[in-house]
């Protein structure tokens, strides 16, 4: 199987890691109103060596169930106990290869209904605080989705992301009617041209922000650093960040520890700079 990007591996042997002194950053990133979370793919290694590199920087990391049936497969040498002890929380990004046009037939693999749940259940040991879903094609399955999640879900909201196919003007109507929140995606709405779709949305519905800069042509969604971005994406992202309120998480979604650790940093400093510090 080819993996999708960032590749998701299982976990090498517990151990240390290459975990500098993150204090002076972590103080930094401990003034935004916001929590603060990375993926959990910025070294080569499975779920578990990334969560003990990044303990310590980020408030919470981002389980990055990206392949269904892989994940699905994860046993508590990818998942092991002693996540739960760490200094961090957690919330889950659902896959990207749901089979939502074949639904459960045997060749297309699990229902992808059946599959969220599954997964969900997988990570209930580390209580996610959210779990991230980019939306089925069919806009009108979510309220199908919403009531699979209600009756049989964990007790932590849902929230669906834009992506290329759904802008977030065109998500929000459907996601409000579903009773689902939104997770806005900064790099995303600027490589698909949704910036100014963006603007008009509700902010309060926003639990989530995923931070990273555009890529270029054919590599648009790319996940680059944040400070690759240029002045327009500074001052989309400063609009936002005044929009966003406190109970939502920031996550920063650049998938290399020296990418993370550079966005990290610009985050800090330009919230300082904006007023949004502490």
């Amino acid at each position: 199987m080819t993996p999708l990007t960032p590749p998701h591996g299982r976990a090498e042997p517990a151990g240390k890691g290459p975990c500098p002194s993150y204090r002076p950053l972590r103080e930094k990133l401990k003034k935004l109103p916001w929590r603060v979370a990375a993926p959990s793919f910025v070294i080569p290694a499975g779920v578990a060596e990334n969560c003990r590199v990044l303990d310590g920087l980020a408030s919470e990391v981002s389980l990055l169930f990206l392949e269904t049936r892989s994940c699905l497969d994860y046993g508590p040498e990818d998942l092991p106990p002693w996540l739960a002890g760490l200094d961090l929380t957690y919330h889950v990004h659902l896959p990207l290869d749901l089979r939502w046009e074949q639904g459960g037939a045997p060749a297309s693999g699990p229902d992808p209904l059946d599959a969220v749940l599954a997964l969900a259940a997988k990570a209930a040991f580390l209580s996610p605080r959210a779990f991230v879903l980019h939306p089925p094609p069919d806009l009108g399955r979510l309220p199908e989705i919403a009531a699979r999640w209600a009756a049989g879900g964990p007790d932590a909201p849902l929230l669906l992301e834009n992506t290329a196919l759904h802008g977030p003007d065109r998500l929000e109507g459907p996601a409000r009617v579903a009773g689902l929140g939104l997770c806005l995606d900064l790099g995303h709405a600027m490589a698909y041209g949704h910036e100014t779709a963006a603007e008009s949305l509700d902010f309060r519905r926003v639990g989530m922000l995923h931070l990273s800069a555009p890529g270029q042509s054919s590599r648009a969604d790319e996940h680059l650093p944040l400070d690759r971005l240029d002045r327009a994406g500074r001052t989309l992202l400063r609009r936002w960040l005044h929009r966003l309120p406190p109970t939502a998480t920031l996550c920063v979604e650049v998938f290399s520890l020296d990418g993370l650790l550079a966005s990290l940093e610009s985050l800090a400093a330009w919230a300082e700079d904006w007023g949004l510090a502490s």
